[in-house]
């Protein structure tokens, strides 16, 4: 079946580390990841819109309009700031994130993900939850590729050089197997960028430490390990975003029945369900 020309991208970036829960104050109770899949005839649009987003909201970052893009709004800023004391601070926040959302929902982005959610006192194995999970987004995306009849490319926001190159060979291997390309969708390996430079990526970012973490903490480490990454401010997060954010899954179903895709939530926890992220808190 030929394929009609269409081309996508898929932005991942990541919130959180691999360290225990326990092991110091701050430490994360979770690990995040996000991949936003964006047609890539879109994104001179969407980032007009983004770089409008930033100089109404973020005026005094940067004097020219294009230098808008190195200044990065950050995720876990705007995660910080929704627990802010300062109700204007508060405004503030919601008011991009609102317009973050509506982009993903103007530009029809879809969203895959994986969300690990660390036992009490075990930390994660760096390579195993980095590039199980990018192998997992990659299948969804090759998924949604292939559903779609179209090309595509993963775009991770960089890190360190041993590390990418760990996480682009497992893909590599993937597509080039002796029994088969297990991801033909994908084009080429998965390829890394500096976020400053890439308007997927930023809004990446937002997405997964400014709307997934919070909630996913507020869900999942509430009272056990989430501290005040947990903070009940974030149920408000839950309220305005979840059901918007849920609409915007690429989910599918298996060969044998069972629902793949979206954003998969594997809790040592409480062993609590991935559907549960997006449920609206009472």
């Amino acid at each position: 079946e030929s394929l009609d020309g269409n081309v996508y991208i898929c932005y991942v970036d990541e919130s959180g580390g691999v360290e225990a829960p326990n092991t110091k104050q701050g430490s994360t109770p979770l690990m995040a990841f996000a991949g936003l899949i964006i047609r890539a005839d879109v994104l001179s649009p969407l980032t007009t819109d983004f770089l409008n987003l930033k100089q109404q909201f973020f005026p005094g970052a940067a004097t020219r309009r294009l230098d808008h893009i190195l200044a990065e709004v950050k995720g876990s800023d705007l995660r910080r700031d929704v627990r802010s004391p300062t109700r204007r601070r508060r405004r503030h926040t919601i008011g991009v994130l609102d317009r973050i959302v509506q982009l993903i929902e103007t530009y029809e982005i879809r969203l895959v993900g994986r969300i690990w959610v660390k036992a009490a006192t075990e930390a994660l194995e760096p390579r195993a939850s980095y590039t199980y999970a990018i192998q997992d987004m990659a299948r969804h995306f090759n998924h949604f590729l292939d559903q779609n009849r179209a090309s595509g490319l993963i775009l991770c926001d960089g890190r360190r050089h041993y590390q990418d190159a760990q996480v682009a060979h497992s893909i590599f291997t993937m597509k080039h197997k002796r029994a088969g390309d297990e991801l033909p969708g994908l084009v080429e390996a998965t390829v890394f960028g500096r976020s400053e430079n890439h308007v997927g990526l930023q809004i990446a970012d937002i997405v997964v430490s400014g709307l997934l973490f919070p909630m996913a903490a507020r869900v999942y480490c509430t009272g056990l390990t989430g501290g005040f990454h947990a903070d009940p401010a974030f149920d408000g997060l839950r309220r305005r975003y979840a059901a918007r954010l849920r609409s915007r899954q690429h989910l599918y179903r298996d060969a044998t029945g069972k629902m793949r895709g979206g954003v998969v939530v594997s809790d040592k926890l409480g062993q609590q369900p991935s559907r549960r992220l997006f449920e609206r808190p009472a």
